[in-house]
This record gives structure tokens, C-alpha cells and sequence, in this order.
């Protein structure tokens, strides 16, 4: 759905949603550097936490983001992003598949457009092929980092911790704590040693608070599991779970008739 950020800028300001301008300096001048008319683009499926970042007019996008998580890209609305996540300029998504196994790739051939139907209504109709292809959603875990200019494809995951280095086309799912880096992105490496990963998956820490991960040893891995294993198992941290903004959040903000416009 649609909707003008004088409409939905009062709601991000309330849940700490950052829309950063150059001269932003308070929570409460979120969105101020876009016009009130400018169109936003809000998900279906929506789920919004609290202290997200969207930089230099990303916010004309909003999508599924953990807390903590920041984008400089304007977000295809496939997309959804976990907590901790950084997301540099440039993400894109691939375009819509083509089917090149048939005679010919052309729309033409298969896409109700509006050429199609102009060109059926200056000449003659023509006769349209199935192609049901829908594009898949792209999942972005927790504390994912991504380089500038990457370009993604359909319907993979990029899984927590992993790294993607700049100008990467990324074809297939990445490992998580993977560094993968090419067109196409292949494996590099990897972050930490097999078992470090393991604890750091099963520990899961993006369900926690900064300010509970702050007083672990971020700089060594192994300490870190270590002492958040501790931490868990003595029950000293409790998991962060903000209330998230979903649709209807946004629909109850809108005016009545913008409401009815936006769900229809």
C-alpha cells in the first residue's frame, strides 16, 4: 500500500523509526527532510521494530526490519531484514525472470501490459502464453553486513552473520557467517572457526538488548560466547521484544479515505 509521509511520519516518529536527513538531530525530526506528499511504499506484510534506520530517502520503502538495523538502499519490497544488519547504497534485486526456454523471452508473448493491449487495439489481439512465474521473497538475517552495488537474486537467503562484499551478484543462499564476494558471489571464507559459529547461532544474541551484548567482550568471539552462555543460562538476560509495526498500524494512522484507498 501507499501512503503520504505527512500521514505516517507522526507513527515512526512514536516507534523510534530513524528516517535520517543531514540535518537530523532528534528522533522528533524523523522524515523531516521529505516533502509531506511524498508517496511512501509500506510492505503487506509489514513488520517494523523500533530503532531502524533508513538513510537519504530510503524511507520512501518501508519494509520488515529488526531493530538495530540500518539501510542507505531503498528496499524492493520482497525484502525483509533482520536485527543488527547493515545495508550499504546500491541493493537491488534482480528484475522479473524471463522464460528463456521458450521460442522467445519477449512479454509480448506472455504479459498483459498495457503495450500489449495497445498494440491489440491498433492491430489484432495476441494470443498470450501462461508463465505463472511470481518472484520469491529475499530474506536478510540479523547482523548481516552489505557491501555497496549488490545485486540480489530472487528468492534466496542470506543467513546471520554473513558478510557480502561490494558489486557482488548473489545467485544462491549464503551461509551463515560466510564471506562471500563476485559476480557470480561465491564463498570466500569464513568469519570464525566452525565452532564459533555454532555457538553464535545457537545462542542466538540479536534476541537480546545492546546494552546486555554491550557488557560482553564483542572483540573476542570465543570469550563472548562464552560469557553469554553464562548469561543465558543463569537467566540474567531477558530477550528484547518490541512490539513491531504492522499494517494495520499504519492503516489506523492514515485519514479515513486515504484508508480505504491504501487497502483497496
Amino acid at each position: 500500500m501507499k501512503a503520504s509521509m505527512k500521514d505516517v511520519r507522526p507513527l515512526l516518529v512514536e516507534h523510534n523509526v530513524f528516517l535520517m536527513a543531514p540535518s537530523m538531530s532528534s528522533i522528533a525530526d524523523s522524515g523531516m527532510g521529505y516533502q509531506d506528499n511524498v508517496p511512501v511504499s509500506i510492505q503487506e506484510n509489514i513488520r517494523l521494530e523500533p530503532y531502524t534506520t533508513f538513510w537519504a530517502g530510503t524511507g520512501k520503502s518501508l519494509v520488515s526490519m529488526g531493530s538495530f538495523s540500518y539501510t542507505g538502499s531503498l528496499l524492493s519490497d520482497l525484502i525483509s531484514v533482520g536485527r543488527y544488519s547493515s545495508i550499504a547504497t546500491g541493493l537491488t534485486v534482480m528484475g522479473n525472470r524471463h522464460p528463456h526456454e521458450w521460442a522467445s523471452s519477449n512479454p509480448i508473448f506472455y504479459a498483459n501490459s498495457l503495450m500489449s493491449k495497445t498494440y491489440a487495439a491498433d492491430r489484432a489481439s495476441v494470443t498470450l502464453n501462461r508463465f505463472g512465474y511470481v518472484p520469491a521473497s529475499v530474506v536478510i538475517g540479523n547482523d548481516v553486513w552489505i557491501g555497496a552495488n549488490v545485486t540480489l537474486a530472487h528468492g534466496i537467503t542470506l543467513g546471520d552473520g554473513c558478510v557480502v562484499a561490494s558489486n557482488s551478484v548473489v545467485t544462491k543462499d549464503v551461509e551463515p557467517y560466510s564471506i562471500v564476494a563476485g559476480v557470480p558471489a561465491v564463498k570466500r571464507r569464513n568469519r570464525f572457526s566452525e565452532q564459533i559459529i555454532s555457538d553464535l547461532l545457537s545462542l542466538r544474541w540479536w534476541d537480546y538488548a545492546p546494552e546486555f551484548i554491550s557488557k560482553m567482550d564483542v572483540t573476542k568471539p570465543e570469550v563472548f560466547c562464552e560469557k553469554l552462555s553464562d548469561a543465558i543460562s543463569s537467566g540474567e538476560l531477558e530477550p528484547y521484544s518490541p512490539k513491531p509495526l504492522v499494517l494495520q498500524d499504519f492503516l489506523n494512522a492514515l485519514p479515513q479515505a486515504s484508508a480505504e484507498q491504501g487497502a483497496s
